[in-house]
């Protein structure tokens, strides 16, 4: 028979069961009030707004005069080749603090876990304003075409995260950064569970991590969740992370810097726009 999987089993649970991880939407709309309210309180996690405070004050007024980069694809472009902030994916303020944060760390290596427009604004500001110096490895079991043709001073694995030994999350060092854009959701076998599971205990201290749509103190976008029944949970298992381990500390959260500081943010983008987004940067500290 060899050790072929199904690719569709009958569910045990129908999609909105309470024994089914995916949402049903007409009982998340009746508690909406309790789910996403206006101030919301988050225990146990300490934010770090004194490191809000610095990134937003003293590392954005640094390097953001030097973010160029278009809002629209250009005209007539049916392929993309470089980065431009309206993209779908990665914008916002999420592509502002990755372009500051890494003018600022300067890191040796980096590893990207997920692929895609942020590749190419790493890529960029390794190129313009760090030299060529930043050793660039983005794991991507799907990559697009420009991730295909290759990056200058990338090197892409075409395979799942799950599939890459651990050694190549050992060699990162201290300043070096682990950039997440996983699938977002914790399951039997998944990305998110190797990741937070076998790959963050075993990262140096110093390193920095950055997670994608992470929206705390705030939960998931309630259209997400109601209209597009999306169904993340890699939030939850960050939430918890940061609430009951000491192992990590809160950096920046894009979504977290609008909620608490929207002055600090227009000051900081030059422009007067308070823009948030779902990146957050931690990283690893020394227990001992």
């Amino acid at each position: 028979m060899g050790d072929e999987v199904p690719t569709e089993t009958e569910s045990a649970f129908p999609a909105g069961h309470f024994y089914s991880p995916v949402v049903n939407p007409a009982d998340v709309e009746r508690r909406r009030h309790r789910i996403w309210p206006e101030s919301p309180t988050v225990h146990g996690i300490d934010f770090g707004e004194t490191s809000h405070r610095r990134v937003l004050t003293e590392i954005f007024p640094r390097f953001i005069g030097d973010y160029d980069y278009p809002d629209e694809a250009p005209a007539g472009d049916g392929e993309t080749t470089g980065f431009f902030s309206g993209n779908s994916a990665f914008g916002w303020l999420d592509s502002r603090a990755l372009f500051v944060l890494l003018r600022h760390w300067q890191p040796r290596r980096l590893i990207e876990v997920g692929g895609g427009y942020s590749s190419l604004l790493i890529a960029d500001v390794n190129q313009r304003f760090l030299s060529g110096s930043l050793a660039i490895t983005t794991i991507e079991p799907y990559p697009p075409t420009f991730l295909q043709r290759g990056l200058d001073g990338g090197e892409l694995l075409e395979e799942r995260v799950e599939d890459v030994p651990t050694k190549v999350f050992e060699r990162l060092e201290s300043g070096d950064v682990l950039f997440i854009d996983s699938s977002h959701v914790a399951k039997t076998g998944s990305d998110v569970n190797f990741l937070i599971f076998e790959i963050l205990p075993r990262l140096a201290p110093g390193v920095k991590i950055h997670v994608h749509d992470i929206f705390l103190p705030h939960d998931y976008p309630a259209s997400w969740v109601l209209e597009e029944n999306r169904s993340w949970n890699e939030q939850y298992m960050v939430r918890a992370l940061l609430m009951y381990s000491r192992a990590f500390r809160v950096v920046f959260g894009c979504s977290y810097a609008a909620h608490r500081f929207p002055d600090l943010v227009a000051e900081a983008l030059a422009d007067g726009r308070v823009l948030g987004g779902g990146s957050l940067w931690i990283e690893r500290v020394d227990e001992t």
